[in-house]
């Protein structure tokens, strides 16, 4: 696909612009919101497709070049988050490298930008990545239990890959965080479970996370219950309760307070 611009507004806390190299997903996590963004009532199955911007590196350093004269001077350039909607690590990033070339204008202008992401394909570009002022790297984790990690993440890195990318990440000096998320009742919510993750998340070098619960959209929700059922019910129910989502803070925080970890939640 050909798109008309790169960067749009985000609306996300700590991030001015919103870059997705890509449409649609390979990773199919039935937890994702992106779906729901989008209003995709076109009959596409999230995780079936993903589509590449093409050309899109030649649109974002027009864009950033303009940005960048409107706002010299006066005020500092806005921070990018770079996979606000799809992960812009693709399996078919590998090849087409439309990731990397939007990091290479972003590294030439020197713009501010978040990565996030839940592959570890984004070690191959540790080498600009370490280059690059103003950056950081948000890496998603939501269980050490590979089971787990299947059903509700089909696509995506394992959680092993995804540790040992944070601890080659942080070796090279790259500033990069952890988003622990979601926390979604009785699957990957028990104070064991969420203890052995964030002690393996501190292992990796991790000292900051945000953490975040899972939170109920329409088409999520419908994704979710094909594959939980008429678990689908409590686990709905337990997710908009205050009293659930606290217990779990609660844990979190006093166990990252112990590790030397900072938290915050994502929200």
């Amino acid at each position: 696909m050909k798109p008309k611009a790169a960067l749009s507004k985000s609306q996300l806390p700590g991030l001015d612009l919103a870059l997705n190299p890509y449409r649609g997903c390979s990773h199919g996590c039935i937890y994702c919101y992106a779906p729901d963004v989008l209003r995709m009532d076109n009959g596409e199955e999230w995780g079936s497709f993903v589509d590449t911007k093409e050309g899109l590196a030649n649109i974002l350093a027009k864009e950033l070049k303009r940005m960048a004269a409107g706002v010299s001077g006066h005020g500092e350039k806005g921070r990018i988050g770079l996979g606000t909607v799809t992960d812009p690590y693709q399996s078919i990033e590998s090849g087409t490298k439309n990731t990397r070339y939007c990091l290479e204008q972003i590294f030439r202008k020197k713009w501010p930008v978040c990565v996030q992401t839940k592959s570890d394909l984004i070690t191959r570009d540790i080498d600009i990545l370490a280059e690059m002022e103003g950056l950081e790297v948000a890496i998603t984790i939501t269980t050490l239990d590979e089971e787990i990690a299947t059903l509700i993440e089909p696509g995506a890195s394992s959680p092993e890959r995804r540790l040992a990318a944070m601890e080659e990440l942080v070796g090279a000096g790259i500033k990069t965080w952890v988003f622990l998320g979601p926390i979604i009742p009785t699957v990957n919510d028990s104070e064991e479970e969420l203890t052995e993750l964030l002690n393996a998340i501190h292992g990796a070098g991790i000292r900051k996370i945000q953490y975040d619960r899972l939170r109920i959209k329409p088409m999520l929700r419908e994704r979710m219950g094909l594959v939980f059922g008429n678990k689908m019910e409590d686990i709905a129910h337990m997710a908009n309760d205050p009293k659930w989502f606290a217990r779990i803070s609660n844990h979190v925080e006093k166990t990252c307070k112990e590790l030397g970890i900072t938290s915050e939640k994502a929200f």
